[in-house]
């Protein structure tokens, strides 16, 4: 069996300063037929000559008009051509090594549609892994009820010299991923043909727009969480996707929410109620969201549309404006009426 080829996409926008260390971790990784596709999203910052400059013939560069992360990756995906997709951020890296062993696991696990690695951050000089804990995602249950119980990588595939084994985790988790981040995209390695329209990332929303496209592989098929730290989130003085405000981010929620479970007809016969009361939930954030920003009228507007809407809500939603700004300037004050939404 010939080896899986791989498409790398990097959607990036004014990151010249870090896009050079993304590729460079990829670069190190990559084989003769395999490509990078660098989409730079409307950069005003040199990012052309910086990928000019390292004159790699597997770099494709393509410049599109500024239209946030999920189209550039819209258009990075529909611009691959070879057997796996893989995702990486123009400020974060891969750990060598994170490509051959999912490269390989995907050879010999044929039946699964997508795997990802830990994501990790660097923490006072240690390496902290955000997906195995619950940091990520916010479910504390254990790999093994989220998807099945362990299996040793060893049992698929050889282990490069001096690489520990590790667990590897496979099922389905489309129910869960309704609820929960589960994983992030830069650690993902999908086949591109099985996988189709599935891989395809929310536009026009200010954050989770990856969440989508989680969504949707999902429900397409398997997934495996390879238990060791593939990818490393750095921490950085810009501006990243995850800064939207309470309200943007519930929106942001309310929308993917539509777009994926709430248009599958079959989910819905089977957990409707489920979904509804996530989609209330995400509503009473969303609410929350424009009373502790202080947006008092649009708050009590809301409300009018929504049912079983708590007390404190009602009450906090008369507090003026500015009283409300000076409350959540002295947020242990707030905290006892008001919990802030969900990340």
């Amino acid at each position: 069996m010939s080896e899986l080829t791989v498409s790398v996409v990097i959607p990036t926008y004014n990151r010249a300063g870090l896009l050079g260390r993304a590729i460079q971790s990829v670069l190190s990784q990559l084989g003769r037929p395999d490509e990078i596709i660098v989409v730079d999203d409307g950069s005003t910052d040199g990012t052309a000559e910086l990928v000019r400059t390292l004159a790699e013939p597997r770099i494709r560069y393509i410049r599109q008009s500024h239209a946030g992360a999920g189209a550039a990756r819209n258009r990075g995906v529909s611009e691959a051509t070879r057997d796996l997709i893989a995702f990486l951020d123009s400020d974060d890296e891969w750990l060598p090594g994170k490509l051959a062993l999912q490269r390989q696991f995907m050879s010999v696990r044929q039946e699964v549609l997508f795997s990802f690695t830990d994501l990790g951050r660097e923490v006072g000089g240690k390496r902290q892994p955000l997906l195995r804990g619950g940091h990520w995602h916010e479910d504390l249950r254990d790999w093994d009820k989220i998807l099945a119980p362990p299996m040793p990588y060893s049992w698929f595939a050889g282990l490069p010299k001096d690489t520990p084994d590790f667990n590897v985790y496979v099922g389905d988790m489309y129910h869960g991923t309704m609820y929960y981040n589960y994983f992030s995209i830069v650690c993902v390695v999908v086949r591109r043909e099985e996988a189709a329209d599935a891989i395809r990332f929310a536009e026009g929303v200010a954050t989770y727009e990856e969440w989508e496209c989680m969504g949707r592989l999902a429900r397409q098929g398997k997934a495996a969480f390879l238990d060791i730290v593939g990818s490393l989130q750095h921490k950085h003085p810009g501006a990243r996707i995850t800064d939207a405000d309470w309200v943007e981010r519930a929106e942001s929620r309310l929308t993917i929410l539509r777009n994926v479970w709430g248009s599958d007809e079959d989910f819905l016969k089977h957990h409707g109620a489920a979904y509804r009361a996530l989609v209330h939930d995400q509503n009473l954030a969303r609410l929350r969201g424009m009373i502790v920003l202080g947006r008092q009228r649009q708050a009590r507007e809301e409300m009018r549309k929504l049912r079983n809407v708590p007390m404190a809500y009602r009450s906090a939603a008369l507090v003026p404006s500015p009283w409300m700004s000076a409350l959540v300037s002295l947020r242990h004050s707030v905290n006892g009426f008001l919990t802030a939404p969900p990340q």
